[in-house]
């Protein structure tokens, strides 16, 4: 919160103080205009004007009292203007004649600054391992700082050389249980060699209108030799013999879940894994597994012991 104050020929003193001093560029600001008179003069009713740099009037208040010789608005909502940088706009107590004294106008300036709304960048669904050379999805979303519609809004993405991997816009609705999330779900080619790469989602800042900023936000892209063979995994409650529904189920760097009947099926490289299978309030199971082929594996998990904790 900042405030200026100036006295005009000696009379009444004017104060502002608006809130925030930076804003999103278009959204709403507050200011509280307080003045007195050295000589203790009755201000209650004056009118108080704020208008912008051209002079032109945004919005009016009278002063109340609020103790003593002090008098105030209540705080003023203004709308900041769409033009990114400083403003300097003024509350002007006109010149007013009351009780046989004259009052000349007073005046003071408050500054605050407006910049373009920033755009949080999301990606979310980029599988865990992708096969060499073979396509994945993934789904993207941008959300305001002041909560804009951004449908139609395109996203690029960017490999680890830099070069465009694949791009969409943004759906009209945004993504279920947010006010507003706008997303979409992308394609991409993974690289034709295993490794870990680094890639990147951008959105460019928008010219005209209410002024956005750019966006960008880095994702990681692990990619392995081909998946030959398929692991299926049935996750079970070794005292009821009941299928675990949710487990999560991990062939590093391969994950899925078990389905409502407590199965998991991973596709996975030929090579030497620890599976580890874990569930809500169950010890995880582990296995070493030599994958030469298709495998079916029975998980069989307990229950933790009342008052253990897992933190693992």
């Amino acid at each position: 919160m900042a405030a200026e104050t100036i006295r005009i020929h000696g009379e009444r003193v004017c104060t502002v103080e608006v809130s925030p001093v930076e804003v999103d560029a278009g959204a709403e600001l507050t200011v509280v205009v307080r003045a007195s008179c050295p000589d203790g003069c009755d201000l209650q009713g004056l009118a108080v004007s704020i208008r912008d740099e051209d002079g032109a009037e945004l919005a009016a208040a009278e002063l109340i009292e609020i103790e003593g010789d002090a008098y105030a608005t209540g705080a003023i909502a203004l709308q900041a203007p769409l033009d990114v940088g400083e403003h300097v706009w003024r509350a002007v107590l006109a010149a007013v004649e009351k009780d046989g004294v004259l009052h000349e106008e007073a005046a003071a300036t408050f500054s605050f600054s407006t910049h373009a709304h920033a755009a949080s960048v999301n990606i979310w669904g980029v599988p865990s391992a992708i096969p060499v050379g073979e396509s994945f999805s993934f789904k993207v979303g941008v959300k305001c700082s002041a909560g804009c519609n951004l449908s139609g809004r395109q996203v690029s993405v960017f490999d680890h050389e830099g070069a465009q991997a694949t791009a969409g816009t943004l759906r009209d609705a945004p993504w279920p249980d947010t006010s507003a999330l706008y997303f979409t779900e992308l394609r991409a080619k993974a690289p034709r060699e295993a490794g870990d790469y680094h890639w990147r989602v951008e959105t460019s800042a928008s010219g005209t209108g209410v002024p956005h900023a750019a966006g960008s936000s880095a994702f990681a892209v692990k990619v392995v030799a081909p998946a030959d063979h398929e692991i299926t995994v049935v996750a079970f409650d070794v005292a009821n013999g009941a299928r675990i529904t949710g487990a999560h189920v991990l062939l590093h760097p391969y994950r899925a879940l078990t389905d409502d009947t407590g199965v998991a099926k991973v596709r996975v490289a030929k090579g030497t894994y620890t599976l580890f299978v874990s569930g809500f309030n169950y010890v995880a199971y582990e296995n070493r597994i030599d994958v030469v082929g298709d495998m079916a594996i029975r998980a069989e998990l307990s229950v933790e012991p009342e008052g253990q904790e897992d933190y693992r």
